[in-house]
C-alpha cells in the first residue's frame, strides 16, 4: 500500500473515532455513565490516545510493512532541528499569526451573526491557579503536540509529495476537524500558517510552538478577565483598549493588517531560506509524475465530505437554536 493511501485510511480512522467522541459528548453519554469531568477525559482521549498514539501506531505499523527505518519514520514526521536563525523568523510568524487570526476570527463572527447564526460560549472556570494550569494542559499543551502530530506530521508524511498543496490539504482538514462553523474560517488560516512553516523547514517543532502559545494566549486571556487585578490583569486591560472605543478598534484593526504584511515577509524570508538549502524548489516545486492528482484522491475527498457535513450540521444547529 502506498504511503498516500495509508495516511488517508489512517487520518479516516481517527477523524471517525474523533466524531463518535463527539456525538457521544451531545448526547451525554458521559454524564449517564457518571463521569464528571468528562471534557478532560474527552481531551485527554481524543489528543492523546487518538490524534496521537493512534496516528503514530498505525503509520509506523504500514511504516514496517513498507520496510521503512525508523529515522525514515521521523522524518516524514517532520522531527528535525530547526537552525537558530529560522527559529527567530518562526517567533515572528507566531506572533504575527496570533493577531492576524484573532482578525479573520472577528470577521468571520461577524458574518455569521449576519446570516442569523448564534453562538454561546460556555465561561471556564479558572477560579485557582490549579484550573489555569489545568486549563493550560488540556487547551494549549496536548493540542500543540497531539493535533500537529496529526495534521501537519501525519499529513506531511502523507502529501509532501504534493508539494505546496500539502498546505492547502493541511489547512483544510484541520479546520474541518474542529466540526464547528464558529472556528472553520480562523482554522482554516491559521492551519495554513501552521503548515508553512512546516513546509519551509520540513520539521514539526515550530508548528507545535506556534499552536501552543496560540492556545495559551487563549486561555491566560479568559483568565485574566476572571482575575483583573492579579499578575496577569493586563492582558484584559490591554484587549480592552481595543474593544472598549472607536479610535481604539481602529487601533487594533491598523495593528492586524501591519502583521499580515509582516507576516507574508517573514514567509517570504523562511521561504528564500529553504531554497537555499534546497527544501524547496523555486518558486514551488513541481509534484512527481506518479503522485496521484488530489482530484483523484478519493479517501481524501471522503474524509472532507464527512468534515463538512459535521460542520454544516453544526451550522444549521446555530441557525435553527
Amino acid at each position: 500500500m502506498s504511503k498516500r493511501r495509508s495516511v488517508g485510511i489512517i487520518y479516516f480512522v481517527v477523524i471517525m473515532l474523533t466524531l463518535l467522541m463527539r456525538v457521544a459528548s451531545a448526547l451525554d453519554i458521559y454524564s449517564a455513565l457518571g463521569i464528571e469531568d468528562y471534557d478532560a477525559l474527552w481531551t485527554c482521549t481524543v489528543q492523546i490516545l487518538l490524534f496521537g498514539l493512534t496516528s503514530i501506531a498505525l503509520y509506523s505499523w504500514s511504516a514496517y510493512a513498507r520496510r521503512e527505518s525508523v529515522k525514515e519514520v521521523l522524518c516524514d514526521f517532520g522531527v528535525k532541528r530547526i537552525k537558530a536563525l529560522d527559529w527567530l523568523i518562526i517567533l515572528g510568524i507566531c506572533v504575527c499569526t496570533m493577531a492576524v487570526s484573532t482578525g479573520v476570527s472577528f470577521v468571520w463572527q461577524v458574518a455569521l451573526r449576519l446570516m442569523g447564526f448564534t453562538h454561546t460560549s460556555s465561561s471556564t472556570d479558572y477560579s485557582t491557579v490549579g484550573l489555569l494550569f489545568k486549563e493550560l494542559a488540556l487547551t494549549a499543551l496536548l493540542p500543540g503536540i497531539f493535533e500537529e502530530i496529526a495534521h501537519r506530521g501525519l499529513i506531511y508524511a502523507g502529501y509532501r509529495e504534493c508539494k505546496w498543496k500539502f498546505v492547502l490539504v493541511s489547512a483544510l482538514l484541520f479546520s474541518l476537524m474542529h466540526q464547528n462553523i464558529v472556528q472553520t474560517g480562523y482554522t482554516f488560516f491559521f492551519g495554513a500558517s501552521l503548515a508553512l512553516v512546516m513546509y519551509y523547514t520540513g520539521s514539526i517543532w515550530g508548528g507545535i510552538l506556534i499552536h501552543f502559545a496560540n492556545n495559551a494566549w487563549v486561555v491566560l486571556s479568559g483568565y485574566s478577565e476572571q482575575h483583573p487585578d492579579g499578575v496577569l490583569g493586563f492582558i484584559a486591560k490591554i484587549e480592552d483598549l481595543f474593544y472598549s472605543s472607536s479610535i481604539g478598534f481602529a487601533t487594533g484593526a491598523m495593528l492586524i493588517i501591519a502583521c499580515a504584511g509582516f507576516l507574508i515577509l517573514l514567509f517570504w524570508l523562511l521561504r528564500k531560506r529553504a531554497v537555499n538549502a534546497y527544501r524547496v524548489g523555486v518558486p514551488f516545486d513541481k509534484p512527481s509524475q506518479d503522485v496521484v492528482p488530489l482530484h483523484k484522491d478519493v479517501t481524501l475527498w471522503v474524509i472532507i465530505a464527512v468534515g463538512v457535513v459535521a460542520t454544516i450540521f453544526s451550522f444549521v444547529w446555530g441557525m435553527t437554536r
